[in-house]
């Protein structure tokens, strides 16, 4: 049997149940004793205090200042969260980050010399820290709370230097980007705004946005007035407003060549993609695919906006070219030109361009017509904070999280900048979870590739980490991206950028929905693609979970010794889901690889960088269901024994990556791959259970979530390994047939 019959198998769901399985764990032993903890916190008020008492009252809205309340790093998981205490202080939780520390005990034996911990951002009255710190020392181990004292490492003020980023060098006006927390009572936005007027300089509070507890505002100012500015108590970041990156590493190739038009319009009329970019002109010859749509307040275009439009636009409807007939393209354009003349020059040209973006795809969620294919090769030019979220990151990562939508966003061309100061780092948005960020290589040949070198690399934020998702062609100096000319005549030009990358992924997943219809929805065409990904020898960071393959054939079959199962459906609430991996009756020979990959689309919480995503995963691998543990009084385990399969060494790798020891059950997407003697494996499954919290508690009242898992099972000793598996689930799992073909290169 040939690889082009050797179809997927769908209906993985059918191999799927739900399991109660009791949890484990039990008391820890704190780092710090009582009377030490309340010591130690009783200082570190007093030392907060002196501070705040030096704030003007102007600054200190409702008396209220922000402080940071540093935990443990064994007390970071949702059922340590510190919530007894903090009530019990007066205070309220208003955001969070991550940071390295050397805490000075551990209360265990082993442990790192240091660790990433959790930083939660707090709020109250001077007076009543005040007066905690006068009755703390009366505390007594049966205080409401008392015993959280001994979970945490640091109590201190929000310093006012640690909210300013980037400063530059002049003191000329700038304009910066402020961030506000805690602004769930509206009227903090009239009392910054009369501080910063008397203060500060001007706020433009008619580009006031909110996204939850929120507040982002461009406020003019000058350097010698940032002081002032950080030392208002709501203020969570300040930061010069970045400009928008538009044009990838261009490349002018003298190779370019005249190109046919393909008889048939499009391959599936019922689809249809958007791209948000720069424009297409109106006399291209593309445009017998493209609808093109100008926002009612947006200014002219420009030429070199429009040449960035319609490369991206030609990278998804025909990919690079290399033939002198076009691929036909899989669906219809809508493009979405959101640069104008004023990009570039214009100081909000930032905000400008995210208001059309989200205005449009807002518009089709109302209407219950999400546009399911999104493209966005245009953002912020800046590299990702581990510690702030942007207004892009934030705005799309809300609109992608029901996974409704399959968008694929450009990882930024900046991989040549420095990388000890982070600025080669991925840019916003593709440090948002629910889409698919792409970087680019430098070749498609099957063998020699690498990161090209403009490419952004990672890591991510956590959760998030692995970004890009991955990498595809994207174009360099010896092998262009060829794309279609702007000019009236289809003809050619070769270009290079992460900018063509993200739509040749996005038309890669379109020809997969595309070939098996209704049987695939977006989420899990999006963990098959990472699936297939191939990480060869390249690092994590620089290419993700591997290089996406391009031809669509090989995404959706597999060879003889192999087979590939997709699951899709619902996690549950307080509940396993078992999933069984499928093997043939019979014997087994040799090694057995299994390689599974597992994608949730979580609601996100901008103001909690640290807890960024409100959904996790947990999985268990048992390989063999009929073995169980004894312990040592005898009693036997009431589950299967499990085995290491998605943790954090087998997924990251053991040095790329430094992370906290609960982090991994909150990335949105886990991919890993395991070599199993097959005498050690008895019907093996997978146990995944969904967590859920809401800023860093648990969540009282959790909704299922969407997943998608993709897993294969390869036996390079067994042949007829494929045939075997169809035959033993012949009445539950199915072959997916493809509905059409679709070609890689054209008919010659």
């Amino acid at each position: 049997m040939g690889r082009e019959n050797n179809f997927l198998l769908g209906n993985g769901t059918r191999l799927t149940e739900k399991v109660k399985i009791n949890g484990g764990g039990g008391s820890k032993t704190p780092p710090y004793d009582f009377i030490t903890a309340r010591s130690q916190m009783t200082e570190w008020i007093k030392e907060a205090t002196n501070h705040f008492s030096l704030l003007p009252a102007p600054a200190c809205p409702f008396d209220q200042v922000t402080a940071v309340l540093t935990i443990h790093p064994r007390y970071i998981s949702k059922s340590d969260y510190p919530k007894e205490l903090i009530n019990e202080i007066g205070l309220k939780a208003v955001g969070g980050r991550s940071r390295k520390i050397k805490p000075k005990s551990w209360g265990v034996e082993k442990h790192p010399e240091e660790a990433l911990t959790d930083e939660i951002f707090v709020m109250g009255t001077r007076d009543n820290l005040n007066n905690l710190y006068r009755l703390l020392p009366s505390w007594t181990e049966e205080h409401a709370g008392s015993s959280q004292l001994t979970q945490i490492e640091l109590f201190n003020a929000y310093l006012p230097a640690e909210k300013l980023k980037s400063l530059p060098e002049h003191n000329d006006e700038i304009l910066m980007e402020v961030v506000l927390h805690g602004c769930s009572d509206k009227d903090i936005i009239g009392i910054f705004e009369d501080y910063v007027l008397k203060y500060v300089g001007k706020p433009i509070l008619e580009r006031l946005t909110y996204v939850k507890d929120l507040a982002f505002i461009p406020v003019y100012t000058s350097l010698r007035h940032t002081q002032a500015l950080a030392n208002f108590s709501y203020l969570r970041v300040a930061r010069p407003m970045p400009k928008i990156r538009t044009t990838s590493p261009e490349l002018e190739h003298s190779n370019s060549f005249s190109v046919t038009i393909p008889e048939i319009k499009v391959i599936e009329p019922s689809f249809k993609a958007a791209i948000f970019d720069g424009g297409i002109p109106k006399d291209s010859p593309i445009m017998n695919w493209v609808n093109l749509i100008e926002p009612e307040d947006i200014a002219s275009p420009l030429p070199e906006h429009q040449e960035h439009g319609l490369s991206v636009t030609s990278a998804f409807l025909f990919g690079p070219i290399n033939e002198k007939e076009l691929l036909t393209p899989l669906c219809e354009v809508d493009h979405i030109r959101v640069l104008d003349e004023n990009t570039g020059l214009s100081e909000l040209e930032c905000y400008d361009v995210l208001e059309r973006i989200t205005k449009v795809l807002d518009e089709k969620i109302q209407k219950e017509e999400p546009y399911q294919y999104v493209n966005i090769s245009v953002g912020p030019d800046i590299p990702i904070d581990d510690n702030e979220i942007t207004l892009w990151t934030a705005k799309l990562d809300k609109r992608f999280s029901k996974g409704k939508t399959l968008s694929t966003i450009a990882a930024g061309n900046n991989g040549k900048y420095d990388s000890m100061s982070g600025l080669n780092r991925i840019q916003p948005p593709s440090d948002a979870v629910n889409v698919l960020t792409v970087g680019a290589c430098d070749s498609e040949s099957e063998i020699f590739w690498q990161r090209a070198e403009y490419s952004s690399i990672g890591p991510g934020r956590c959760p998030g980490i692995i970004k890009p998702d991955g990498v595809i062609f994207g174009g360099s100096d010896q092998f262009p991206f060829m794309v279609v000319a702007p000019t009236k005549e289809i003809s050619t030009i070769g270009k290079q950028g992460t900018s063509l990358a993200a739509p040749y992924a996005l038309r890669t997943a379109v020809a997969v929905n595309a070939q098996l219809g209704s049987d695939f929805n977006l989420l899990t065409t999006r963990a098959l693609m990472i699936h297939r990904a191939e990480q060869d020898n390249n690092s994590k960071i620089e290419v993700g979970w591997g290089r996406f393959e391009s031809d669509y054939s090989r995404l959706i079959t597999c060879d003889d010794d192999e087979v590939l199962v997709v699951y899709k459906g619902e996690l549950p609430v307080k509940e396993h889901l078992r999933a069984q991996i499928p093997l043939p009756d019979g014997e087994l020979f040799g090694d057995i690889y299994i390689t599974a990959t597992l994608v949730i689309s979580p609601e996100v919480e901008p103001d909690f960088p640290n807890l960024y995503t409100r959904g996790g995963l947990e999985v268990v691998f048992r390989p063999d269901i009929g073995v169980y543990k004894t312990y040592k009084d005898g009693k036997e385990s009431t589950t299967p024994s499990s085995k290491s399969f998605f943790n954090p060494s087998n997924i990251y790798g053991k040095s790329e990556y430094e992370l906290r020891d609960e982090d991994y059950k909150w990335e949105p997407c886990i991919k890993a791959t395991r070599k199993i003697a097959s005498t050690a494996l008895n019907n093996p499954c997978f146990d995944i259970y969904y967590h859920n919290r809401i800023t860093g508690e648990t969540d009282k009242s959790p909704k299922p979530i969407d997943y998608a898992l993709v897993v294969s099972v390869k036996a390079p000793e067994m042949r007829d390994f494929y045939a075997r598996v169809i035959r033993a689930y012949q009445n539950i799992l199915v072959p997916v047939q493809p509905k059409i073909k679709i070609q890689i290169k054209p008919n010659k």
